[in-house]
């Protein structure tokens, strides 16, 4: 019995054991549980994955981003540059149409000039200003001039903005100045300036700039206005530069009897001649000799003096005498016998 209740008691114990170390266990294991699913030691590596994939990101951002910005400035900049250099090629093509329009307007004018002194017979008072009425206004003397059509500031305007906004581009020329002078003996300038404002359309590129154009002349298409009015028209001198260098009695009168010019800046200019300035120095100027039979020829009067043509047709008699070798009616002036290689006899 002894035995019995002490197997029970001793089992009673190891029971009670049992289940008071399953009790025991079970928080212990409840707790590792807890703390394997809340573990503070695995969320700062987790933490900083996130962070170095965000940073990641935002850099990669950055650089598409920066990348995008840089390829549209780069491709601003072409599209810019090449505006600009469509522009510069088109104010070069400007330049060169209004040197073929300056020399189309000169001529006209000119040409008119020449019509107005055989109308007339009288030289034009100021050719520069007549020029500038002709180019402004398509008026001379304040008369429409048909032949001006298409040649006039406005028209020359008009015609360059038509171009430019076949490309976009708005032109304007402001402060317009027009001159007509002489660049050497045997040349015609027309010069325009002003100022000279082109612009895109698309605000991409503009600029101001000085405009300065010539159109260039020869002379040799015209008449000598001094011949012209002398000889009441009787007379045509085309003005035609000498083939000489230097002279001898034989040239010397082939050169007068074919009305050739030569440079001298004792004589009048071309334009000097149309105002019929005859008594001018001028760098530019330009003498022929006057072929006294041919005037004889045409039933006109004639003089004896020095036959160099601003002193034949002109009040100035200086002191003179015959060319040694040439006929009775070649006289001279003092002063020009050194010019044409040239003695009294």
């Amino acid at each position: 019995m002894a035995k019995r209740g002490a197997g029970k008691s001793m089992g009673l114990k190891f029971s009670t054991s049992i289940k008071s170390r399953a009790q025991k266990v079970e928080p212990i294991y409840r707790t590792k549980t807890c703390k394997i699913q809340v573990s503070k030691n695995r969320s700062p590596i987790v933490n900083r994955k996130g962070v170095f994939f965000m940073a990641t990101t935002i850099v990669i951002i950055t650089l598409l981003l920066t990348s995008y910005t840089l390829y549209s400035n780069l491709q601003e900049r072409k599209a810019i540059q090449k505006r600009i250099e469509t522009m510069n090629s088109f104010i070069n093509s400007i330049n060169q149409d209004l040197e073929r329009k300056l020399f189309i307007a000169g001529f006209r004018a000119l040409f008119t000039f020449e019509n107005r002194i055989i109308e007339t017979g009288a030289y034009i008072s100021d050719v520069n200003a007549s020029f500038q009425e002709m180019f402004f206004n398509g008026t001379f003397n304040n008369q429409p001039q048909s032949i001006m059509l298409g040649a006039t500031f406005a028209d020359i305007t008009n015609d360059i903005q038509s171009l430019g906004r076949k490309i976009a581009i708005n032109i304007t020329l402001v402060n317009p100045k027009a001159n007509i002078d002489q660049i050497d003996p045997w040349h015609v300038r027309i010069t325009l300036n002003g100022n000279f404002t082109i612009k895109d359309e698309n605000n991409l590129a503009s600029w101001n700039t000085a405009l300065s154009a010539n159109g260039i002349i020869p002379i040799h298409y015209f008449d000598d206005p001094v011949y012209t009015i002398n000889t009441g028209s009787l007379i045509v001198a085309k003005i035609n530069q000498t083939i000489y260098s230097s002279f001898n009695p034989t040239s010397l009168l082939d050169h007068a009897i074919k009305q050739y010019y030569k440079e001298s800046t004792q004589a009048p200019s071309f334009l000097d001649r149309f105002e019929g300035n005859l008594s001018t120095n001028n760098p530019y100027g330009i003498e022929s000799l006057v072929d006294i039979q041919s005037l004889q020829s045409k039933g006109l009067s004639t003089q004896q003096k020095s036959i160099v043509d601003y002193i034949y047709f002109s009040s100035s008699n200086p002191s003179f005498c015959h060319v040694s070798g040439t006929p009775s009616w070649f006289y001279l002036d003092d002063a020009h016998l050194a010019t044409y290689n040239a003695t009294c006899g």
